[in-house]
C-alpha cells in the first residue's frame, strides 16, 4: 500500500466534502400550523455568506400535503391549498394593511409581490435574486374551516456545489488507487519469491 496516494486522496475527499457542505446554507427552515382564514409572514436574512467571493443562488422550497385519489380517479384528500407571495418591505406593509385584499382603499389596490401562486400544493421551488438581503414570505390560508400544516425552507446554495463534487470524486478514485497499489506490491513479491525458491532449487541440483 502506498501510504502516501492514500493519504493524498483522503485529504483531496475531505476538501471537496467540505466545500460542498459549505456551498448550502440554509436560512430559514420552519413548520407551523397555519390558523383558519389567516397568513403567516416569515423573514428570512440572507446577507450572511458562508464564503467570499461566491455566487450564490437563493432557491426557495415550500412543501405541503398534495391531493391523494384512489385507483378509480376518486378524491381521497383535497390536499391543502395555500396563497403563497414573496414580499418587499413596501409591499408587505400595504398586504397586511389591506387584509390580502386588493379591494378597498386605493392603495390597497396597488399592492404588488415578487411572487404570487394561488391554490398552491405539493412542493414549489424558486430561484431567487441573490442580490436580495432580506425575503419576506406570506403563506395565507383562505379556508375558513381547516387549520393547514405548512412547511417551509430557504437555503443560499453556491453555484461551484458541483465543483466540490467533482473534486469529492476525484479524491475518491486516488484513495481507491492508493489502496489498489497494496495488493499489486504483495503480488510482486510473491511472484520474486517464487523466482527465488525456483533458482535456489536449480543450484542445490
Amino acid at each position: 500500500m502506498d501510504n502516501r496516494i492514500v493519504i493524498i486522496g483522503f485529504l483531496i475527499t475531505v476538501l471537496g466534502v467540505s466545500l460542498f457542505a459549505s456551498s448550502s446554507v440554509t436560512v430559514l427552515s420552519e413548520f407551523d400550523n397555519i390558523p383558519k382564514a389567516s397568513f403567516i409572514t416569515y423573514y428570512a436574512n440572507v446577507t450572511t455568506y458562508p464564503l467570499p467571493f461566491a455566487n450564490y443562488k437563493l432557491e426557495l422550497i415550500n412543501s405541503l400535503k398534495e391531493p391523494e385519489y384512489d385507483f378509480e380517479g376518486k378524491i381521497i384528500s383535497e390536499g391543502h391549498y395555500i396563497d403563497f407571495y414573496i414580499f418587499d418591505e413596501e409591499n408587505l406593509k400595504l398586504f397586511r394593511g389591506c387584509g390580502a385584499s386588493h379591494n378597498g382603499p386605493i392603495e390597497c389596490r396597488d399592492w404588488n409581490p415578487i411572487v404570487e401562486r394561488y391554490n398552491l400544493t405539493g412542493t414549489f421551488t424558486r430561484i431567487l435574486d441573490p442580490k436580495m438581503e432580506k425575503v419576506n414570505v406570506v403563506v395565507h390560508n383562505k379556508d375558513p374551516d381547516k387549520i393547514i400544516q405548512n412547511s417551509i425552507n430557504i437555503r443560499l446554495e453556491s453555484q461551484y456545489s458541483g465543483f466540490a463534487v467533482i473534486i469529492c470524486i476525484i479524491g475518491l478514485v486516488v484513495f481507491y488507487i492508493g489502496l489498489t497499489t497494496e495488493k499489486n506490491i504483495i503480488r510482486t513479491k510473491r511472484v520474486n519469491l517464487t523466482k527465488i525458491k525456483s533458482n535456489n532449487k536449480q543450484n542445490f541440483q
